[in-house]
């Protein structure tokens, strides 16, 4: 079957290193429910009173700031003979110029001193870790080159270019608050049309609900294998990370090499979906797994569950094993922690898993349990603020210049919200772990089945540099999952892991059959295997997944006929409040 061309995928072949960079923090996990901007007003009020507890502590840190600083003015420099490696100051004024040769060292000794006060400010190291965060905010926000007077270089494209620079930041700027976005555009998305060169397999929906949708993809081959795939996307992120422009679409590639593929599109919720929680949810993953199976004839389909939905659908799988009914045939799961413990050594994300946060909450007003879409995308941004803030700051209103297009950052700024009772249901589950600990997770009030004894095979994968997920916590996942999982890792970030089609020059992965030993272990005794990692996949899958029988020749049947072709109608839905 013919492929729909994408007349914008060419941009995605080349990008700066900003972009590549901007991709190590795009996506996440439901985890990023722990953070929330009210816990930051929090950490500011905790440190605040731990100044006046301790005034000694400010007072000195201000008095070695101060006499710091003085050297500086006097000396012209911070007294390094070596250029600063942040290259937003590479411009030649901050070693040239003497105000900025002494601005340079007075802000770096300046962020430096509010990182040195809060390690002495006699906080917890969960406090700490919060303070810290917030004092990397206040100072990547007023570093001087997000400023015109601080930036040399933004000062040299205004002037050369007669103040054109300055008009088209000006209009950039307004273009953003006109549309109320919560960071600076990070991405040109005019060129992607979701439906055309994003998310544009072909397929139809067979199911509808109030929650998803059901695509099932049209075959690409004449034979296909028996036992279909059922993608479980995360419940925070639209599914089309995994379907990107045609030749970078995984989807696409599981379907021309014979696989029949059913894909979940949650809605996009709203205020007034407030109600759903984690059971509506996993409610939801056995709806299309009873509508896969009735469509396709085959009793256990293959499931790939992705992220934050992993640990809902592996307590669906638990439920049937413990109801000793076979509606699994293999479990993929992707960047997926379902150890809730292993997830408190993530940076940042757990300093903000503490329990001793809600005593603020019974003092302070607060939000509503609900994440929108527009705060997701603003905590995901402020995890690397230079990345994905302040470098779209200086280039789009400073310079002048208008975002990349690319289109894994087109992907990221279509934003998901999370309910208000899932976020409730979510941080409960992460305080129990109940999948730690067989008999803990229940589902229609029946406890599930031992997790390491499922009668089926799975595969856990996770990404190297995956800051949201770090691997170690995804290992902890495998080993859960028993004798019967195999591990796999990825040699770059999350999303890159995702987008990683075969005749990539950068791509990598690691495999080690022995789960039994420590993350730093099995990474050691582990073989290194250059390209793609999706080969594997499709080869491992095919041990799995039955004999080849012809290919379906229309979508659903008589219970779920084509309601409509894909990518269907609530992949393009937003809800940004």
């Amino acid at each position: 079957m013919a492929r729909k061309k994408a007349s914008a995928t060419a941009t995605a072949e080349v990008h700066t290193d900003a972009d590549t960079d901007a991709t190590q923090s795009v996506g996440g996990l439901n985890a990023l429910g722990d953070l929330r901007l009210d816990d930051l007003r929090d950490s500011a009020v905790e440190l605040w009173l731990q100044a006046l507890r301790q005034p000694e502590v400010f007072a000195r840190e201000s008095a070695a700031f101060y006499a710091k600083l003085a050297k500086i003015i006097v000396r012209g420099d911070g007294g390094e003979s070596a250029p600063s490696p942040d290259p937003r100051f590479g411009d030649s004024a901050w070693r040239n110029n003497g105000l900025y040769r002494r601005w340079l060292p007075a802000y770096q000794a300046w962020a430096q001193s509010l990182q040195n006060f809060v390690d002495q400010a006699g906080l917890e190291p969960k406090q700490t870790g919060r303070a810290k965060f917030l004092m990397s905010q206040v100072t990547e926000a007023l570093a001087p080159t997000n400023f015109l007077l601080g930036n040399p270089a933004a000062l040299k494209r205004a002037y050369e270019s007669g103040g054109k620079s300055l008009l088209s930041g000006y209009q950039n700027w307004l273009s953003d608050v006109t549309a109320r976005r919560p960071v600076p555009s990070q991405v040109d998305t005019r060129p992607f049309k979701v439906g055309d060169n994003l998310a544009a397999t072909p397929g139809d929906v067979v199911l509808r609900t109030e929650l998803f949708e059901l695509l099932q993809f049209a075959p690409q081959t004449e034979q296909v294998h028996e036992r279909p795939i059922l993608v479980i996307p995360s419940i925070i992120n639209k599914y089309y990370a995994f379907d990107l422009a045609p030749g970078r679409s995984l989807l696409e590639y599981l379907v021309q090499n014979g696989f029949t593929l059913f894909v979940m599109v949650f809605r996009n919720p709203g205020k007034e979906h407030d109600s759903w929680g984690m059971d509506t949810y996993m409610d939801g993953m056995d709806e299309a797994l009873q509508a896969v199976k009735s469509i396709s004839g085959c009793a256990d389909p293959n499931v790939l569950a992705v992220c934050g939905a992993a640990p809902l659908a592996v307590t669906v799988a638990g439920h049937h094993e413990a109801m000793h009914s076979k509606s699994i045939g293999s479990m993929t799961l992707f960047v997926a922690p379902l150890d809730c413990a292993a997830m408190n050594d993530t940076p940042v994300l757990g300093d903000f898993n503490d329990p001793k946060l809600s005593k603020w909450t019974k003092v302070l007003p607060k939000k509503s349990d609900r994440i929108s879409a527009d705060e997701f995308t603003l905590l995901f941004a402020m995890l690397r603020p230079n990345d994905l803030i302040w470098n779209y700051w200086v280039n789009n209103y400073l310079m002048g210049e208008g975002p990349p297009a690319f289109d894994i950052l087109a992907w990221n700024s279509d934003a998901t919200g999370m309910t208000a009772q899932y976020n409730r249901d979510f941080q409960a589950f992460c305080a129990r772990n109940p999948l730690a600990t067989p008999g803990a997770m229940q589902y229609r009030d029946t406890p599930i089945a031992d997790i390491s004894k499922f009668g089926f095979d799975s595969l856990v994968i996770a990404a190297r540099t995956d800051h949201i997920c770090p691997w170690p916590s995804v290992y902890r996942s495998a080993q859960m999952l028993g004798k019967r999982c195999d591990f796999l890792l990825g040699g770059r970030g999350h999303i890159q892991t995702i987008v990683a089609p075969p005749g990539g020059k950068k791509d990598f992965y690691f495999l080690n059959p022995d789960n039994t030993k420590d993350s730093d272990g099995w990474l050691a005794d582990a073989q290194r295997v250059d390209g793609s990692w999706w080969p594997y996949y499709v080869e491992w899958c095919a041990k799995r997944s039955g004999k080849m029988v012809a290919a379906p020749k229309k979508p659903g049947n008589k219970t779920h006929p084509s309601l409509g072709k894909a990518p269907g109608t609530y992949v393009h839905e937003k809800a940004s409040s």
